[in-house]
């Protein structure tokens, strides 16, 4: 029988029934289009499910989010262990930091970080120089700018902040006093013809001189190398363009010593005049300090991040990807701990086949005794039973999760089990540390074109230090920064290839002794003290060569040997002159 053709029943609302749809080119159709209003926005409505497009929108679909998938829906953003993170970047920070104190695989992968690319620093004279001189100078001066300042310590502590929080706010600080106008000119008055007097400046001849006795005396380069906590700075960046703008935001103790000082506090008052003049004027007046990027106009701000594109606004801490592993890491212990806690006193189990109300009295009593007393003596007709249970028994087992998130983290801080216990071989390990010293590398270069570009340049162009290439263009010679020690080496396979350059004249010895931790300055002037000395590493051998000069003089000048022949009981024959006589007899 064939099936009837089902009818739609009016809506109750009393609207038109909708159209049936028997294609879709009944669908689309160029009234229909004509009817949407394009741009408009869809009507949303909440229901206990989620949300899903309100009737009027179509009356061919109802379904919402949650029907359409199942009743399931995701969001890694939106997931309960997501939103117990940090949020927000300051709390993110504090995150960082108390991880790193608290955390000894944190605390050892941000040391080892901070420490393995850097050794000691070393400055080389200049290459691209034409005049060896005005290099040796440019050498001389940024070696004792470094000593004054503690280079390597303020480079340990910029990679510090670099991994653990993902960013540094370098200030260099330019303290010194500004040159004088009459350095380079000096003041000239002329009267005229009518009687006015005209007054103006006029350089010296010798004005560059006379500026460069001024810059010896009076010019040290940057007073300081300080960082700025990132608490402290609002950074904002702008797309196509690589201009910055940071501002320094006082912290309340600064603000409350600048007060202190402003009422006449003697303490604060000498703390204030430390300070840099362009800070305390911000206080004073309540404004925000914008800091100078420029390192040609004074005191500037170089920013230094670890972040992939240039578009990311701030810089990513290499422990945001380890979040997740160090807060389960840590709900854990805290369970364990609470555990643990509970269960410090042992569970005992006494117990006996068939026992009455008073012979399980009379066994309790006895426990309790024994318990007291170690020397007491449990005396019963009847077998018993005693167990403990520690509390071995009752923590449970998570050593498979801490080993879960131990390969975690050791894969979010780049590096391995052998690099932070060291209990590992180099041939072991050869890939992951070849892995390591490549990214190690890189980061010396970083901060190589950092100090020369940013920190040397400036100080060498004030000083003069500039000389014109064969284009005409002025080049400012800068010593080259290195660093004496490679990161992660096999030892012994380093000193023999070392040693083996340097036996071919490719390599001086200052390298292998600066390897072995020893001044290769201090070295040399020991050396020439104890040249043609008793100390003299080849005076045994200049003994023994002029012993055996001595013993072959005495030996054809003596009859020794014939006293050594009779202590021998040999019969000494002395030997045949080769000289014959004048007939060749």
């Amino acid at each position: 029988m064939p099936r009837k053709k089902k009818t739609q029943s009016p809506p109750s609302n009393g609207q038109q029934p909708a159209p049936e749809i028997t294609s879709i080119k009944e669908l689309v159709t160029p009234k229909t289009v004509q009817g949407l209003k394009v741009g408009k926005p869809q009507k949303l409505s909440r229901t206990a499910g989620g949300f899903h497009k309100s009737a009027s929108y179509s009356p061919y679909s109802s379904g919402n989010t949650v029907t359409g998938s199942g009743g399931n829906f995701y969001s890694p953003e939106l997931s309960t262990d997501f939103l117990e993170l940090p949020q927000s970047i300051d709390e993110r920070r504090n995150y960082y930091r108390f991880f790193y104190e608290n955390e000894p695989f944190i605390a050892q992968a941000i040391d080892l970080h901070t420490e393995l690319p850097l050794s000691k620093i070393r400055l080389d004279i200049s290459r691209k120089a034409k005049s060896r001189e005005l290099a040796e100078k440019s050498l001389k001066f940024c070696e004792g700018w470094s000593r004054r300042v503690h280079l390597l310590q303020r480079l340990l502590e910029i990679l510090h902040d670099y991994f653990l929080l993902g960013e540094v706010f370098i200030f260099c600080e330019d303290g010194n006093p500004e040159m004088p106008r009459n350095v380079r000119e000096y003041p000239v008055r002329e009267v005229d013809a009518e009687g006015g007097i005209t007054e103006y400046w006029k350089e010296y001849d010798d004005a560059d001189n006379r500026e460069v006795r001024w810059l010896n005396r009076y010019y040290k380069g940057w007073t300081d190398i300080q960082l700025i906590p990132p608490e402290q700075v609002k950074l904002e960046t702008y797309t196509f363009t690589r201009e910055k703008l940071i501002e320094f935001i006082p912290d309340s103790k600064t603000k409350a010593l600048v007060e202190l000082a402003k009422n006449g506090d003697p303490t604060a008052t000498e703390i204030a005049s430390k300070m840099i003049p362009e800070i305390v004027d911000s206080l004073v007046s309540g404004k925000p300090l914008r800091l100078n990027t420029d390192p040609d106009a004074g005191s500037f701000v170089f920013y230094l991040a670890n972040k992939k594109a240039p578009y990311e606004p701030r810089g990513t801490s290499i422990l945001q990807r380890c979040l997740r592993s160090l807060v389960l890491r840590d709900k854990i212990r805290q369970s364990l701990t609470s555990i643990t806690s509970r269960h410090m006193t042992p569970y005992r189990l006494v117990w006996g086949e068939n026992l009455d109300e008073n012979q399980l009295d009379d066994l309790r009593d006895q426990v309790d005794l024994a318990l007291q007393d170690p020397d007491y003596s449990i005396v019963t007709n009847y077998q018993v039973n005693w167990e403990e249970m520690g509390a071995d028994q009752r923590v449970p087992d998570w050593s498979w999760i801490f080993d879960l998130t131990d390969r975690q983290l050791y894969s979010g801080l780049g590096v391995t089990e052998s690099l932070l216990s060291g209990e590992s071989s180099y041939s072991g390990d050869r890939i992951n540390l070849e892995v390591i010293n490549t990214r190690y590398m890189l980061i010396r270069e970083m901060l190589q074109e950092m100090v020369e570009d940013y920190i040397f340049k400036p100080m060498c162009r004030r000083m003069g230090f500039v000389e014109e290439d064969e284009w005409g263009n002025l080049e400012v010679i800068t010593p080259r920064l290195s660093f004496t020690r490679l990161a992660l080496r096999d030892n012994a396979e380093t000193f023999d290839a070392l040693f083996n350059l340097y036996q071919k004249g490719s390599l001086d010895i200052d390298i292998i002794l600066e390897l072995l931790n020893i001044d290769p300055v201090t070295v040399r002037e020991k050396l020439q003290r104890d040249l043609f000395t008793v100390n003299d590493a080849s005076f045994n051998e200049v003994l023994r060569a002029i012993y055996g000069r001595v013993g072959d003089s005495i030996t054809d000048n003596s009859d020794v040997v014939e006293k050594i022949a009779q202590a021998l009981a040999l019969k000494f024959v002395k030997p045949v002159s080769d000289a014959g006589d004048r007939f060749g007899g």
